[in-house]
């Protein structure tokens, strides 16, 4: 299994098929090792997701960042997810377990969200693209609306 300090599990508005800047900033900084799962659920926070550790799947991509600015390109991504290590932040950034496509199994960094996902709607099939196509709210969030 993989050392997960240059690898990143993306579900949402990072993935190459959601037409986002920052999804652009992440193929120009990591190479995408491929469509991949992860173990939990995806919940609708109203224009973007949030991912949730523990039972379901949710589908994403496996990024492996560029070590000669990772140390950047982490910082971006935390700012991107208002990740400051407060209590208070919507997200942190946790290790999972990723299983590649190919049957590849990786450990990757992923943004988690943190506070209450009580009343929050589950997203289908743990798969962001095809919500996010039929969304208005999480369109315009990525200026695509």
């Amino acid at each position: 299994m993989s050392d997960s300090s240059n690898y990143l599990f993306v579900y949402g508005t990072l993935r190459s098929d959601i037409p986002s800047s920052m999804s652009k900033f992440l193929r120009r900084r990591a190479t995408l090792v491929g469509k991949a799962t992860v173990v939990g659920r995806l919940v609708d926070l109203g224009g973007y997701p949030g991912f949730i550790t523990g039972e379901g799947t949710t589908k994403g991509e496996l990024y492996r960042i560029g070590e000669e600015q990772a140390a950047e390109t982490w910082q971006m991504l935390d700012a991107y997810e208002g990740v400051s290590g407060l209590d208070s932040d919507h997200y942190r950034r946790v290790v999972v377990d990723v299983q590649v496509g190919d049957g590849g199994r990786f450990r990757a960094q992923t943004y988690e969200y943190q506070q209450s996902a009580e009343g929050k709607t589950e997203i289908p099939h743990g798969d962001y693209p095809p919500f996010y196509r039929n969304n208005p709210a999480h369109r315009k969030f990525t200026g695509n609306d």
